[in-house]
């Protein structure tokens, strides 16, 4: 029985990201100063989802 933990790929560390970014964004009071960071952070995370899911696409093409 092999117990060593799966290690997750870049897309899936880049969606759990993305989700707890979002929950972060929905309570902004909690964020606090770095609101603006967040949102930034928010973005780029974004971005790295979209280029991942072209990547995906044209290997499946």
């Amino acid at each position: 029985m092999n117990l060593k933990p799966v290690e997750p790929d870049a897309r899936e560390l880049v969606d759990r990201a993305r989700v707890l970014t979002e929950v972060m964004l929905e309570n902004p009071d909690e964020a606090g100063p770095n609101y603006v960071l967040l949102l930034i952070l928010a973005e780029q995370l974004h971005r790295l989802h979209d280029i991942f899911e072209a990547a995906e696409v044209r290997r499946m093409q």
